[in-house]
């Protein structure tokens, strides 16, 4: 549902973060030099998101950065793009976005997005913004989640934006459709663990801030799903035995939304 109003809390420094169950976490960095806000959810959401970061400042939006190209990420993003703010992203969420795209897992077409939608500033592996008195590290995270994963990290007020290369629903969703892999997953957050210090907060995609040993528990769930499964394949079980074997039943209190895609 979209109908309610979006919690904003203070993260740390400039950063804070807006939440709507139903998107993924909005983070804002709001000072004297402006607003960037890093993901938009879906598109009712945009009016939302510029109200309430009317309350946390009265300086002008200047970025939108998007952490990958899904729906609940960058559905602001015509909104936003038509009225000018500049949007920001890896390389290859510019590449969907233009696109029609079949995601094979939900059997589902999403249409090409308006030219109003789409980032106007790319970049491939990283870039840095120096705003609001932090240094703000964007990285290029290959074949996680998706193929155009970013994270962000602000130097100065040692909070992450990991978007959804971690979340906080059990097991995530690996988008094989859009270039993702279990293994890009856990070497995207092996990388989000060697940058985040004991008091890193860590904004996930979907769920509440965490901290470092948040980041270790789901890598434990990531390797340790994979590593049973890989198993019975190197065993030569077939798909429905794996699937009645049951390898990651005591892992189910994670109440998973998504499952992982392991076989491919």
């Amino acid at each position: 549902r979209m109908d309610g109003e979006l919690a904003s809390s203070p993260v740390r420094g400039s950063v804070h973060v807006l939440v709507m169950p139903a998107a993924g976490n909005v983070g804002v960095s709001a000072g004297p030099d402006g607003v960037f806000i890093i993901d938009d959810q879906f598109a009712p959401m945009a009016p939302k998101i510029l109200a309430a970061v009317a309350k946390l400042t009265d300086q002008p939006v200047r970025y939108i950065l998007n952490s990958h190209w899904h729906g609940d990420h960058t559905g602001g993003n015509a909104s936003f793009g038509s009225q000018g703010y500049v949007i920001v992203a890896h390389d290859n969420v510019r590449i969907r976005m233009s696109k029609e795209h079949f995601n094979a897992f939900f059997k589902s077409t999403t249409p090409p997005s308006p030219p109003e939608a789409l980032p106007v500033i790319t970049f491939s592996d990283r870039m840095t913004f120096h705003f609001n008195g932090d240094t703000v590290r964007v990285e290029h995270i290959a074949n996680a989640h998706t193929d155009g994963d970013a994270i962000f990290y602000f130097e100065s007020a040692d909070v992450l934006h990991a978007g959804d290369v971690f979340v906080l629903y059990g097991y995530p969703f690996v988008d094989l459709s859009s270039g993702g892999s279990i293994a890009g997953m856990i070497r995207g957050v092996d990388r989000i663990l060697a940058i985040a210090g004991p008091d890193t907060l860590i904004i996930p995609g979907h769920g509440a801030v965490a901290n470092r040993a948040r980041v270790a528990g789901f890598r434990d769930l990531l390797t340790g799903s994979r590593d049973r499964v890989q198993k019975l394949i190197s065993e030569g079980r077939t798909l429905p035995e794996i699937i009645a074997a049951k390898p990651l039943a005591d892992f189910e209190d994670a109440k998973c939304f998504f499952i992982v895609r392991l076989l491919a």
